[in-house]
């Protein structure tokens, strides 16, 4: 009789990159395999428990209840890992380990590369796979696995198996071109076309939200999903858009395109946090997270006394962090 195959740590992850997902060719894609070898590690994997995980066929993908059962343990088994190399990287034990960190647009100019190279002085034993996106991109990837550590802003509700750092709140203001007039009331704009974040970015759907609550339904027109887009068309274009004290500090391309004013309306302000799934990386996003609030505070703080209409308060550092 030959010996059924031994479990092993990749074909946890196999499955778990089979589940998350929802398909063979896909997780394989995700994991740079061939469809078939997914297939042979799950094969092997629901030989070596004695149980079928998975029920595929061309219409249907869904877990057993073995597989249900299993896919927790296996999820803790990854984390664990994870947390144990964390844990060797950080007593100098450990060969080179790989961190796959999804930021910010925002951070690309300035803060990312003092961020890294912070981060590359005090854990020279770890590398850095850096991806931008926006923030409802970056929580996908921190659900999907395909990245280790996430900044983004705070989504509607935390899920339990994130703990999130405290970094920043960043206050929303009037993005006008250079050289405008004051505005005290958004009326003052009718004329003028107001551009707007796309809906499906967080700060899309906050800003809307606003708006609906001030019983304000400027025209649509126009809508963007780059700070960069949104700012060079304010500049031809003569119109207007509400946007943050981040975007603008962050978006070279607004230096001397672009005049931020007060708003028009009441305050409001957004929060970015650093992601991780809890646990996962021992005390790594809490040491990162500290680094990057001492990286804004070196490159972005000092610009907030130069820039056309921006005040102090417009971003805030917290003190000490708040894991939750």
């Amino acid at each position: 009789m030959a010996d059924r195959p031994a479990f092993t740590f990749r074909a946890a992850q196999v499955f778990v990159a089979i589940v998350e997902a929802q398909s063979v060719t896909r997780a394989a894609k995700r994991l740079g395999m061939s469809a078939s070898s997914v297939s042979q590690q799950l094969a092997n994997l629901e030989t070596a428990l004695e149980s079928r995980l998975i029920e595929r066929n061309a219409r249907m993908f869904r877990l057993t209840p073995a597989g249900t059962l299993f896919l927790r343990r296996a999820l803790a088994i990854l984390d664990d890992v994870s947390a144990a190399k964390a844990e060797l990287v950080l007593a100098d034990q450990a060969p080179l380990m790989t961190l796959r960190v999804a930021t910010i647009e925002e951070f690309d100019a300035a803060v990312t590369p003092h961020w890294l190279a912070a981060l590359g002085r005090v854990f020279p034993n770890i590398s850095f796979s850096i991806s931008s996106g926006a923030s409802h991109d970056n929580h996908d990837a921190l659900a999907s696995r395909s990245a280790d550590l996430i900044l983004a802003v705070d989504a509607d509700e935390t899920a339990e198996w994130v703990e999130r750092h405290d970094i920043l709140r960043d206050a929303f203001v009037l993005a006008t071109p250079l050289g405008h007039d004051d505005v005290t009331e958004l009326e003052a704009l009718s004329d003028r076309p107001f551009l707007r974040y796309a809906t499906d970015l967080y700060i899309g759907r906050q800003i809307e939200a606003t708006l609906r609550r001030a019983r304000m339904k400027p025209a649509h027109r126009y809508d963007f999903t780059t700070n960069r887009a949104l700012f060079a068309m304010i500049e031809r274009s003569d119109g207007w858009a509400l946007t943050t004290a981040l975007a603008v500090l962050g978006t070279p391309e607004a230096a001397g395109a672009i005049r931020a004013q007060r708003l028009p309306l009441p305050a409001f302000s957004r929060r970015l946090a650093l992601h991780a799934r809890r646990d996962a990386l021992g005390a790594l996003p809490d040491l990162m997270a500290k680094q990057l609030r001492r990286s804004i505070a070196a490159t972005l703080l000092p610009q907030l006394t130069t820039t056309p209409g921006l005040m102090m308060d417009d971003l805030t550092i917290p003190l000490h962090d708040t894991k939750n």
